[in-house]
């Protein structure tokens, strides 16, 4: 486990909804291209890393770019009750405090559920995780559903107009 700013980056230690709960597939629209081994693709906001992130790869602001994350419910036996009724995220690149001043952040994220919009997500600009509180989603049986976060507004970073999202968890119902 490494430290970020003298502080642990493994997110979610111990018992959670991922006990039971999964994100099957990750999808961005784009991706800022690899920095030697530094690699910015979709699964970096979902690796329970801080100091990791996924970074849009437009020239600008990266408005309108999105992360979308598949949950295979096809793969689970039997009946379940698993559901979303939380988010969890670490807003910016997470790496160091100057990474993360340095880097754009994001201001305003268009939620879908299946491609139809679900509400808009106002986020701080502040370094520490972020809980959003969501209407409980239900995920399907035997079905496939995805969820996109879609970029609509920025916090403007001191150096780079590159847009960044450390982590973006998920917390729930049905695990326990």
């Amino acid at each position: 486990m490494g430290e970020i700013d003298d502080g642990p980056t493994e997110v979610l230690p111990g018992c959670s909804w991922y006990c039971g709960g999964f994100v099957s597939g990750f999808n961005a629209s784009s991706t800022l291209p690899a920095y030697g081994d530094i690699v910015y693709s979709a699964n970096k906001a979902h690796d329970f890393d801080a100091t990791t992130a996924w970074v849009e790869g437009k020239a600008d602001y990266g408005i309108g770019e999105f992360l979308e994350y598949s949950f295979d419910m096809a793969t689970v036996k039997g009946e379940h009750h698993l559901g979303i009724n939380q988010i969890l995220l670490a807003n910016g690149y997470k790496k160091t405090k100057k990474t993360w001043e340095e880097n754009s952040r994001v201001k305003k994220l268009k939620m879908y559920v299946d491609n139809k919009p679900f509400g808009l997500i106002e986020l701080l600009d502040s370094y520490e995780f972020q809980t959003v509180d969501l209407n409980k989603i239900m995920l399907p049986q035997q079905k496939v559903m995805k969820i996109k976060f879609e970029i609509t507004e920025v916090y403007p970073g001191t150096k780079y107009k590159d847009t960044a999202i450390s982590e973006l968890l998920f917390d729930g119902v049905g695990v326990h």
